[in-house]
């Protein structure tokens, strides 16, 4: 009788485990889908990443979490309805074995990914004049690979990127931007406000080119920059020039300027310092003619006001605001533009 008991007993509990991890497999993959849809949003949506190449980049990722739900989730139905385990045949044993391989592959890739951004960025801290010595010899920065991500957007059709945008964009059909085959848009919003473009280019040596425009009479944004980092000048108004290559050799060329509200920055997928781009680049931001502003008669913003260190001082908030005050403050779209 004891003995039966013991038997009933583990019966149940094999059952009970089968059960926990048949669920748990599927909670792997809801889990699985659940992030790999935030991080497909954020990519492409928030990053502006391309939709393809987010999605070669995060299929790996998704292996190892598809693979452990499915081996939960195989495990726990042999246990739950105590099913007998047949003889794989030998095509299906293949098969695992090549999943087995592409996981091991893929958990290896993760691994070294993660160990060489980390040792890049170690390094770049513990010797940052070391580093800052050989930009300013070689005439570009080496930055990590994940550094330039960001400079990868991903485009539109421009009918669908334009649409409804908050601010006139620059007309480039009677500039060099014109002979370039066009790639695109994206327009981005600055509190609910669509007043961020970006334009893409080929050029005809096969160079990506990106121009990106902000106005910020209409989100009513403000922007600092220190006239140190700005010793270069397009139609007399200062600019930076950035260029960053990455262990890979992939590379971005990025000029940034202001003029009035209107923010700028021109950047190619080359490293000029090594490709004879740069009297081109800056050509082409000499062309671009002189932008329209959404808000003509807005009240100019106030002059940055710079602390000890150099860095501009945040004004504190008056202690009465109007009632279109407060409106703006909630809903930039309301500000009066005229």
């Amino acid at each position: 009788m004891y003995r039966l008991g013991l038997l009933a007993y583990d019966y149940a509990m094999k059952k009970a485990i089968g059960t926990l991890l048949w669920l748990a497999g599927h909670i792997i993959n809801g889990l699985t889908l659940f992030s790999a849809l935030i991080y497909l949003f954020g990519a492409v949506v928030w990053m502006h990443a391309p939709l393809v190449g987010v999605l070669l980049a995060g299929a790996p990722m998704l292996l190892p979490p598809l693979a452990l739900a499915w081996l939960c989730r195989r495990i726990g139905r042999r246990l739950r309805d105590d099913l007998p385990v047949l003889p794989a045949s030998r095509q299906k044993r293949w098969l695992l074995g090549g999943l087995a391989v592409a996981t091991a592959g893929v958990f290896a890739m993760l691994a070294r990914t993660g160990v060489n951004e980390y040792k890049c960025s170690i390094d770049r801290s513990r010797n940052a004049a070391t580093h800052a010595a050989e930009t300013q010899k070689n005439g570009f920065e080496l930055v990590c690979e994940s550094a330039l991500a960001q400079y990868d957007v991903g485009l539109l059709p421009n009918l669908i990127a334009t649409r409804n945008l908050a601010f006139t964009p620059v007309d480039l059909s009677h500039t060099p931007f014109a002979q370039f085959e066009s790639l695109g848009s994206r327009a981005e919003t600055v509190v609910d406000v669509r007043s961020r473009l970006y334009r893409g280019f080929r050029m005809p040596d096969g160079h990506r080119l990106i121009l990106f425009e902000q106005d910020m009479s209409a989100d009513g944004s403000t922007s600092w920059r220190d006239p140190k980092d700005e010793p270069e000048r397009v139609n007399g108004h200062p600019a930076r020039l950035v260029v960053m290559e990455d262990p890979t050799g992939k590379a971005v060329s990025l000029l940034s300027w202001m003029e009035g509200r209107r923010d700028y920055q021109l950047w190619v997928d080359a490293n000029i310092a090594r490709v004879p781009l740069r009297q081109q680049l800056f050509a082409l931001a000499a062309s671009i003619p002189k932008a329209v502003p959404a808000c003509p008669n807005e009240p100019p913003p106030r002059s940055a006001r710079l602390g000890p260190d150099g860095q501009p001082v945040k004004e504190p908030m008056p202690q009465v605001l109007t009632q279109a005050q407060l409106d703006t403050l909630g809903d930039k779209s309301k500000r009066p533009c005229k």
